[in-house]
């Protein structure tokens, strides 16, 4: 059977589409892993009964159930699962959920930090030690977490404001802007979603939905039958399956989408009963007018009034914006993408741009959803890094590895805390520096919940039981935290994690014998859009790149923001993406050529942030004048699977601000490119 044009790029793109749809090709991926590799740390089977029970994954940018296959009580194995977020679907790093019980960079006990490095020392020994430090800390203290689902973050922010501070951020993700974007520029509270199940035409601008962006298992499934449009600087999973790809300047979608709503603005069959209609109108019109497309995104003005036309004339469109990376755009170029939502009349119907509550607030005292998005770390760091913050005395990171995954400036302003305390399940690169290390247990060892992930379609809460004990000396985080805080004589109204998860279910109206039973709750509940104001002020895009653009692309098979390489994926990444311990990025043939380069050669990536090594890839689905480098290498703890592989393209980014919101942009960086 020969390949058409589609399922060639699909391929050479590491066939991401197909992967998710089904547990086969990972499953073939654990037994070639298993037996060509041999790494010592796997465990060896055991026979008896075979059960399969429910499970949450976290690893990547989603948040959705699994099924976990065990033998004799011992798990083996993960697949998709019924869940509505997955529905038989799953993600390299699902995939390789079991396998990472027994990594070698599993955090094993508590330590701390003395003259020799960190030691291990007892559960006692160490929350002695961190009750001594937040009864001194205060407002100074911070909480960094990397889970923006889940009731643990809750328990951790409600203790951080018990202290009197309100230093509690989420790392950085595009779900965190977009709640942003509707706060100012739509005057709502609420996270967005997207119907694509529903949706006949999808325009997608710079998010790679298919692969690492938002509900990426669902929008997988979604989009798998075509009916989609992709716009961004270079082609990746999502165009693949898209019916067309539209080279479009490296972050310049939110121009794009106010060039193309200058064209709908202009035909006159678009919604107009909405507060600062006619501010917008005139904005859009003055400042991106379809001639000025060519200029502004590098897209022709035919080719918009093209994209609008589509967008017109299907029976259920739907916009989708995002980032590459996921995480980096700022608010108003997100609210660009989403006006175009509400100029088609597309918010809150089926197939469209879906405007869902936020979830509820059940720990006394803690800060709302809301609020925890519209924090901003990036900036808050890198304001402690050059001294116009003061330095924090205790920075608490959970399920956060924000000394690797943040630009340069930010993971410097880090350095600076006073006692720096991780609570993961790995030693990652902020464990390693920490002052002390409390182990989480794993994801697969522990009671957890989720909300609704950004990009779902529909509002969900789903539960999950451990599926084992755990394997290391870790304890439950949230329930650390609510010992504590009964410990300084702050009351969050729980006792327990599992009665937070109750009070949580029933604040939504779930019956909690159903979600702890892996069956997850779903509504179909919108927010409101009442007082409309989707312009009450002056906003500002910021300038299109002049030179040379580096764009950060994540790839779950290279890891996250949250995990590192995990072994199954080894085999998956080509030697025109790793050879050795160099990574390459990508440019097309006529940038190389401008720049005296050929295929493989060493080059020097240099930025206002910082410096790297790369090699390169000619690839000619990449807009001239930009560099595509994938983040998820260049680790320095972890294991040896990903440790000292290639370098981190974090280091070349640096936060500027966006203009009027101040919003830190790290989606893409300026760079000059050099032989080594």
């Amino acid at each position: 059977m020969g390949l058409d044009r589609r399922s060639f790029i699909s391929f050479v793109t590491g066939g991401v589409a197909g992967t998710l749809f089904t547990p086969v090709i990972w499953k073939g991926l654990d037994d070639v892993s298993i037996w060509s590799q041999n790494w010592p740390w796997i465990p060896t089977l055991t026979y008896g009964a075979e059960e399969k029970v429910p499970a949450l994954c976290k690893l990547g940018s989603d948040a959705y159930g699994i099924t976990v296959r065990k033998i004799a009580g011992n798990p083996v194995s993960a697949e998709g699962s019924d869940h509505p977020l997955s529905r038989g679907g799953i993600c390299p790093l699902g995939a390789a959920a079991v396998q990472l019980l027994y990594s070698p960079s599993r955090a094993a006990s508590p330590m701390k930090r003395t003259e020799n490095g960190l030691v291990p020392i007892s559960w006692d020994e160490g929350l002695a030690l961190l009750a001594e430090k937040l009864k001194t800390s205060g407002k100074d203290t911070v909480l960094i977490s990397g889970d923006d689902t889940g009731s643990a973050t809750e328990v951790l922010a409600g203790l951080v404001r018990g202290l009197g501070s309100d230093k509690t951020f989420l790392m950085p993700g595009d779900g965190s802007v977009a709640v942003k974007a509707v706060q100012e520029v739509f005057g709502a509270t609420a996270q967005v979603g997207y119907d694509l199940e529903n949706a006949s035409h999808a325009l997608i601008l710079g998010a790679d939905a298919m692969t690492s962006w938002g509900t990426a298992v669902a929008n997988a499934r979604a989009l798998a039958g075509g009916g989609a449009v992709y716009a961004g600087p270079t082609q990746n999973g999502t165009s693949a399956v898209a019916d067309t790809w539209v080279p479009c300047k490296a972050g310049q979608e939110g121009a794009l989408a106010l060039c193309i709503a200058a064209v709908l603005l202009e035909s006159g069959a678009v919604r107009t009963d909405f507060l600062g209609f006619s501010e917008y109108r005139n904005f859009v019109l003055t400042n991106y007018a379809p001639r000025k497309a060519p200029e502004l995104t590098g897209v022709s003005e035919k080719v918009v009034r093209r994209l609008a036309a589509d967008l017109a004339r299907a029976a259920r469109p739907v916009v989708v914006i995002g980032s590459g990376a996921g995480q980096g755009m700022g608010v108003f170029e997100t609210a660009a993408g989403l006006s175009l939502n509400l100029l088609l009349g597309r918010v809150n119907t089926s197939g469209g741009m879906k405007l869902l509550p936020m979830a509820p607030t059940v720990v006394k005292g803690a800060p709302s959803s809301a609020e925890l998005a519209g924090k901003d770390l990036v900036g808050y760091l890198a304001g402690v890094q050059s001294g116009k913050e003061s330095a924090p005395a205790v920075v608490l990171a959970y399920e956060a590895n924000p000394a690797y995954a943040l630009p340069q400036g930010a993971a410097k302003g880090l350095q600076k805390a006073g006692f720096l305390v991780s609570f993961s399940p790995f030693m990652d690169e902020t464990a390693a520096m920490a002052d002390l290390v409390l182990p989480a247990p794993y994801m697969l060892e522990r009671l957890d919940d989720a909300y609704t992930p950004f990009g779902s379609a529909r509002v969900s809460y789903t539960v999950a039981e451990p599926v084992l004990d755990p394997l290391k000396d870790c304890r439950s985080t949230p329930d650390v935290a609510l010992a504590l805080a009964g410990e300084l004589g702050i009351d969050l109204g729980f006792s327990s994690f599992a009665r937070v998860l109750k009070a949580r279910a029933k604040s939504l109206g779930a019956k909690w014998s159903a979600a702890a039973g892996g069956s997850a709750w779903t509504s179909d509940k919108v927010a409101a859009l009442s007082g409309l104001s989707l312009w009450n002020k002056r906003y500002r895009l910021a300038a299109p790149p002049e030179n040379l653009t580096l764009v950060p692309v994540a790839q779950l098979k290279v890891g996250s923001a949250r995990m590192a390489t995990v072994p199954f994926a080894t085999i998956t990444i080509r030697e025109d993406e790793l050879l050795g311990k160099e990574f390459f990025v990508q440019m097309n043939g006529a940038t190389a050529r401008r720049h005296d380069l050929a295929e493989n050669d060493l080059v020097t990536l240099k930025s206002a942030a910082g410096s790297c090594t790369a090699r390169v890839n000619v690839f000619e689905g990449v807009m001239t004048d930009v560099v595509i480098a994938p983040l998820g290498f260049g680790h320095t703890a972890w294991d040896d699977f990903s440790k000292g592989k290639g370098e981190n393209v974090y280091d070349l980014l640096g936060a500027a601000s966006e203009p009027d919101t101040g919003a830190s942009l790290f989606s893409t960086a300026q760079v000059s490119v050099t032989r080594a």
